[in-house]
């Protein structure tokens, strides 16, 4: 890409190529890491690190809501999934074989549904004729597409309009956004937003180029993208909803379609929520008049390829009636072609709202389609390209976000540091406020719990709304009084360590006391499914559903707080896992990770650490010190944590 393209600022230019830069070392260090992982580390580490599983058989065959296969695959010795880093939607390479994998045997699928005993594969791909035959090995696999359309939305438009001209120059080259003042007033579809809500929905509408909504935990960030989008839609927009991750688009997808707003939900059916499958845009094409008549067509080339195969076998064509029934089996797959793509095209014709990731939103359904309003909601987790893919369907674009909580995850630390690890979204907020509306009123956690999270993190300006500020667990515990507690492990002898080349940190002795913690909450009469316990580390959440086996199968979750970002329970238990001497806290420093951790509680929060450890960093000390001004504070060598005698 040359320099000084006709209508780019220079700057934007030059920002672009940066990115593309960035984007390319990204991808190199993605690819090198999962290769690492079935290169160096032995597959029998790689099951127990969750990296991969083995001894899977199919169990069943069924067919994928895309059409394509779904391999229904269960471990063939006692296993939890629970422990498999693999999230719905990521790809995934299935082979057979001791300790490599082979291309002649592998092939790659979609995790399409994950419990704890089985897993959907969705596979596009031809399959293997014994598929059923014999265990495989799962690995996970580099995202590619991912970085393709990065690669894409990186490329500057050729020939730019003056609309995509201001947006570019908003977000590349330092301009301010601007905002149209007088846009009228309108009535609003959800009478229960409160004032901050409000605002942000005019000042979101109002924006000419960029707005941004910045929502703490618990404010209603995606309730009010929700309203923008209903509200654009009844001025006439053609709306893109979109976030980085499957689980926030169909939040999105499931509030509008229950608002009664048509909404079409584009992408892979195996990384659809099963509530929003009737609003794919597969299911969509099913319910039509023509689609039965392209089926049909299918059908009859298909049969025609067979009787082709069969003949020619038994030697009864020749070479004239065998070209002329290829002629006619390529004609009938050529009709179906393109008359799915004309009920494609009428299907979303008919949708003002369409649901797709990021990444999605430049899939071959999309094509072409107009879009006036981008909504990307997560917008601080997606890092510059994969934001940027959907930016290029509209010249307007509200993002919803909180830079307070986990940024970008970037493989590359060099690269997150020259610029890959910051957003549109922190950018824009600190450099232009006016283009900012934050929302302050939370409707989740205990006025307790809040505080602490709104001094540090958010200039104390949250206020817990009067339905949730002093809610609390039915029953008390009168050794863990409050709405939270910070359980002291300090001079308990409880050290972290690592297993050999696993990078990741576990604690084992203090696991084994987080466990009484758990069966302790859960003696209160709390669901296990209403209660989460959470870690920064992989190995310690691995460690803890070792201990609390029948817990899970009861409803507790037991994972990593990166993977419970965006999620709520009623109680939430934090296992800190680090205690050593040198006062090393790892990844804990980057503070986001504990912001996001402590704002998961409605009515109870237990945190369980060790001060003397922690409180090296300051950000930690004030915790403390916070817990112990609030009466919060409670040291391990008080109880043991067992249940004797502790509750009425």
């Amino acid at each position: 890409m040359g320099r000084g393209k006709p209508g780019l600022d220079r700057g934007v230019v030059e920002s672009l190529e940066k990115l593309q830069l960035l984007w390319s070392r990204e991808r190199i260090a993605t690819r090198a890491r999962f290769a690492e992982e079935r290169t160096r580390i032995a597959l029998p580490d790689r099951v127990r690190r969750g990296l991969a599983l083995d001894g899977l058989v199919v169990d069943d065959l069924d067919v994928a809501p895309g059409g394509g296969a779904m391999l229904w695959l269960v471990p063939t010795r006692e296993a939890s999934l629970d422990d498999l880093r693999v999230r719905q939607g990521a790809p995934v390479m299935l082979w057979r074989g001791e300790s490599e994998a082979h291309d002649d045997d592998s092939f790659r699928g979609v995790v399409a549904r994950k419990t704890r005993t089985k897993l959907g594969i969705a596979v596009d791909d031809e399959l293997p004729e014994e598929v059923m035959r014999g265990a495989y090995v799962l690995d996970r696999e580099a995202p590619e597409v991912t970085f393709d359309r990065g690669d894409a939305a990186l490329a500057p438009p050729a020939e730019p309009t003056d609309e995509e001209r201001a947006l570019l120059d908003v977000l590349f080259a330092d301009r301010a956004p601007t905002f149209d003042a007088d846009i009228g007033q309108a009535d609003f579809f959800d009478e229960a937003l409160n004032a901050d809500q409000r605002r942000a929905v005019e000042h979101a509408l109002s924006a000419d180029t960029v707005a941004l909504v910045h929502g703490p935990p618990g404010t209603g960030k995606t309730r009010t993208l929700v309203e923008v989008a209903r509200r654009a839609v009844a001025r006439g927009d053609r709306v893109l909803c979109t976030a980085a991750s499957n689980t926030a688009v169909d939040n999105l997808g499931e509030r509008l379609s229950a608002a009664g707003v048509p909404v079409v939900r584009v992408g892979h059916p195996a990384r659809v929520s099963e509530a929003l499958t009737s609003r794919t845009l597969d299911a969509l094409m099913r319910q039509t008049r023509e689609w039965s008549m392209t089926q049909r067509w299918i059908r009859d080339a298909k049969e025609l390829r067979r009787k082709i195969q069969k003949k020619s076998a038994r030697g009864q064509m020749d070479r004239g009636e065998r070209r002329e029934l290829y002629r006619e089996a390529r004609r009938l797959e050529m009709d179906a072609r393109g008359q799915v793509a004309a009920i494609r095209h009428k299907v979303l014709a008919r949708c003002p709202v369409v649901c797709a990731t990021s990444v999605g939103a430049m899939s071959r359904a999309l094509v072409g389609e107009p879009f006036s309003l981008v909504v990307l909601d997560e917008a601080t987790q997606a890092p510059d390209p994969i934001a940027l893919i959907a930016m290029r369907c509209a010249t307007r674009v509200i993002m919803g976000g909180d830079p307070r909580q986990l940024p970008p995850t970037v493989i590359d630390p060099q690269v997150a540091e020259e610029g890959l690890g910051t957003t549109f979204f922190e950018r824009l907020a600190t450099r232009a406020s006016e283009s900012v509306r934050m929302l302050t009123v939370q409707y989740r956690m205990h006025e307790a719990i809040m505080r602490f999270p709104s001094d540090e993190m958010y200039e104390g300006k949250l206020v817990a709304d009067e339905s949730v500020a002093d809610r609390e667990l039915a029953q008390a515990d009168p050794l863990r009084p409050g709405s939270w507690v910070f359980l002291d492990t300090a001079g308990k002898g409880f050290t972290d360590s690592r297993e050999e080349d696993d990078p990741s940190v576990r604690n084992v002795e203090q696991a084994e006391r987080v466990t009484r913690e758990v069966k302790r909450v859960l003696a209160r009469g709390v669901a296990p499914a209403d209660l989460a316990l959470i870690t920064p580390y992989e190995a310690q959440a691995r460690v803890l559903r070792s201990l609390l086996v029948m817990e899970r199968t009861e409803g507790l979750e037991v994972g990593t707080i990166d993977g419970f970002q965006g999620r709520e329970k009623d109680a939430v238990i934090v296992d800190l896992v680090r205690s050593n001497d040198a006062g090393e806290v790892g990844f804990l420093s980057d503070i986001r990770r504990m912001n996001v951790a402590i704002t998961r509680a409605r009515k109870f929060l237990l945190v369980v650490g060790d001060s003397a450890t922690l409180s090296r960093h300051p950000f930690y000390a004030r915790f403390a010190e916070h817990a112990e001004e609030a009466g919060a504070q409670l040291s391990a060598w008080l109880d043991d944590g067992s249940l004797d005698g502790a509750l009425d």
